[in-house]
């Protein structure tokens, strides 16, 4: 099958969008599918050659598909999402395409059109963040478009997500659950815990908890301090963010007196196995503040599954939707400190001697692959 994944957010890029998408045009690759991307360019590379390159380095070579750059241009002076519709609509018809697959809901307006079937994939329900008049026309237009004949599914990442699209008007028989996913071949060959902290010239002995993620405002990093000055005992690496919000945490650490807190900044994706195969304990860790946090599906939940340590986050809804307290992992109450420095707590005498990794490890295997993802969305389709 010939699949296009259009996106109209520039590439490469770390987001966490991007990675997505890599991760799912490879699937679809891997499954034997030719799958072309087609997106902007990010502004920072002065050529195609010089952007597919640099998505190499950070993703892995090679990427699997081929990448298309669309032309982005301002609408109204502001609506840049808009701006590559027209180029995508001349790619999308030059490339003859057998199915194509999107998450952009402007893409609504040009999918329809096409006469190719298409697979819309929801993340979330506020669409636009400043504007609720945006919000509630992209989500008609997201409606009307999930009940045209060519939109043969409406993939959402969580349960939780799926019933409140069906709320909006998606129909019932066209909405897919398929929540987030994990690459494997990135956790095939990790290191072992003892050369893994050599390598990154880390503590030969532990308790090491290790958090990978964003340092947003709404992540909860703040409690992650708080839990480092309640417990000297134990070292707490923090893999990911960029250079404010690491400087304005690595001064809170520093009037907290917490020197058992080490910040890396961002890591290329290819080797976050490296700094979860390193860990004693993974920390997840996200806050209500979190605007998806009700109806969202993380990725580093299957990341940290998959990397085989004992796993300790928040009982959000849909992370219970995925991993069960006890089995998978120990689980707390949401943005409650000491909940959370109990829960560490609890894990520390288990490290090395916990069932709970290699179950989490087995039910990700199992379940929340890209290539299984992928596989049953395309199986989902079939009449």
């Amino acid at each position: 099958m010939k699949i296009g994944y259009y996106y109209p957010v520039p590439f490469p890029s770390l987001d966490a969008d991007i990675v997505h998408i890599v991760q799912m045009c490879r699937a679809f690759a891997l499954l034997g599918h030719d799958v072309t991307l087609f997106v902007p360019r990010n502004e920072r590379y002065a050529d195609q050659q010089a952007a597919v390159q640099e998505a190499g380095e950070w993703f892995g070579q090679p990427l699997l598909f081929d990448v298309v750059f669309l032309p982005r241009r301002t609408v109204l002076g502001r609506l840049r999402m808009l701006g590559s519709l027209p180029g995508a609509r001349r790619a999308i018809r030059q490339a003859v395409l057998d199915l194509i697959y999107t998450r952009a809901p402007w893409a609504m307006l040009l999918l329809p059109l096409q006469a190719v079937p298409f697979v819309f994939e929801a993340h979330e329900l506020e669409l636009h963040r400043e504007s609720r008049l945006l919000t509630w026309v992209m989500q008609r237009l997201m409606v009307a478009g999930s009940r045209r004949r060519h939109c043969k599914k409406f993939v959402v990442i969580s349960a939780a997500l799926g019933r409140e699209w069906r709320k909006l008007g998606v129909p019932a028989h066209k909405i897919h659950v398929a929540h987030d996913a994990v690459d494997l071949s990135l956790f095939v060959n990790t290191l072992s815990k003892r050369d893994a902290r050599q390598s990154l010239n880390l503590a030969p002995r532990g308790p090491l908890i290790v958090y990978t993620g964003s340092l947003y405002a709404n992540r909860g990093i703040e409690l992650i301090l708080t839990a480092a000055q309640r417990m000297p005992e134990a070292e707490f690496v923090l893999v990911g963010g960029v250079g404010g919000d690491v400087e304005n945490y690595r001064a809170q650490a520093a009037r907290l007196s917490c020197s058992n807190v080490r910040f890396t900044g961002q890591v290329p994706h290819h080797d976050v196995p490296r700094w979860l195969a390193a860990a004693d304990i993974e920390l997840m860790m996200w806050t209500w503040r979190v605007r998806t946090i009700a109806i969202c599906s993380p990725m580093k939940l299957f990341e940290y599954m998959a990397a085989e340590r004992l796993i300790v986050g928040p009982a959000f809804p849909t992370i219970t939707e995925v991993m069960q307290d006890g089995v998978h992992g120990i689980l707390f109450e949401p943005d409650h400190p000491e909940a959370l420095v109990a829960a560490l707590r609890k894990a520390i005498p288990l490290i090395d001697k916990s069932p709970m990794p290699a179950a989490a490890r087995r039910h990700v295997a199992e379940h929340y692959t890209w290539q299984e993802r992928c596989r049953r969305i395309l199986a989902a389709l079939a009449p």
